[in-house]
C-alpha cells in the first residue's frame, strides 16, 4: 500500500514537472490548473474541465506557484441563507443600539434628577404615600358598600326568602348593584397594590443603576 502510494506521488510529480516544463518553454502555453477530483486526487492540467469551472481550483504560473484561486460557486440556497444571516445580524445590531440609546437616556435622567441615594428614597416614599392614600380610600369604600350590601341581603332573607317569597325586583337590583360595586373596587385595589409593588421594584433597579453610574464616574475621576 505504501509503495503504491509512493509510486502514485512520483508519477504525479513527474506529470507536474513535465507540464511546468512545457509551460515555461513556451510563452504561448495555456495556463496550468490544479484541483481535487471527486475521488480526492490532486489533478493538474492546462485545460480546466467544464465541470470543474464552478468548483474550487487554482491557477498556477510557470514556477508552479498559485496565482489565483476560484472558490466553489455557492448555491442560491447558500446565498439566501447568507443574506438572511446578514439581515438578522443588522436587526440585532439596530435593536442593541436602540436599547443602548434608551438606557443612556434613562441614565442621564437619573443622574440629573437625583444628586444622592437619599433623594431617590424620598421620591420612592412620596409615590408610595400617594398610592397608599388611594388604597385606604378604596378599602373604606369597600367596607361601606359591604355594610349596605349585608343590610339589603338581610332584608331579602328575613322578609322574603325565609318566608318562601320571591325577592322584589327593586331590592334584587340594589343587591346586584352593590355586589358589582364591591367587585369593581376589589379590582381597583388589586391594581393599586400591584402599582405599589412595581414602584418598589423600580426603586431597587434605579438604586442599583445609580450606584453603578456613580461608581463609574468616581473611577474616572480617580
Amino acid at each position: 500500500m505504501t509503495e503504491h502510494l509512493a509510486s502514485s506521488m512520483k508519477i504525479t510529480l513527474m506529470m507536474m514537472t513535465m507540464l511546468l516544463c512545457l509551460v515555461s518553454g513556451s510563452t504561448s502555453a495555456a495556463a496550468l490548473y490544479k484541483w481535487i477530483d471527486e475521488d480526492g486526487n490532486v489533478r493538474y492540467s492546462d485545460r480546466l474541465p467544464a465541470a470543474q469551472a464552478k468548483k474550487k481550483h487554482h491557477q498556477l504560473n510557470s514556477q508552479g506557484m498559485v496565482v489565483s484561486t476560484t472558490e466553489d460557486a455557492r448555491s442560491e440556497e447558500d446565498l439566501a441563507a447568507e443574506a438572511e444571516a446578514r439581515r438578522k445580524k443588522e436587526e440585532e445590531e439596530k435593536e442593541a443600539a436602540r436599547l443602548k440609546a434608551i438606557q443612556d437616556q434613562k441614565d442621564q435622567v437619573l443622574l440629573l434628577t437625583f444628586s444622592s441615594e437619599k433623594e431617590l428614597q424620598i421620591a420612592r416614599d412620596d409615590r408610595i404615600q400617594v398610592v397608599d392614600s388611594v388604597i385606604r380610600l378604596i378599602n373604606k369604600s369597600i367596607a361601606t358598600t359591604q355594610i349596605k350590601l349585608d343590610e339589603l341581603r338581610s332584608v331579602a332573607d328575613k322578609s322574603y326568602l325565609s318566608k318562601g317569597k320571591q325577592v322584589p325586583g327593586g331590592l334584587e337590583q340594589k343587591i346586584e348593584h352593590f355586589t358589582r360595586k364591591i367587585e369593581s373596587r376589589n379590582q381597583q385595589l388589586s391594581l393599586k397594590v400591584a402599582e405599589k409593588e412595581k414602584i418598589n421594584q423600580q426603586y431597587e433597579i434605579d438604586l442599583a443603576r445609580y450606584r453603578e453610574l456613580k461608581s463609574e464616574a468616581d473611577s474616572k475621576t480617580n
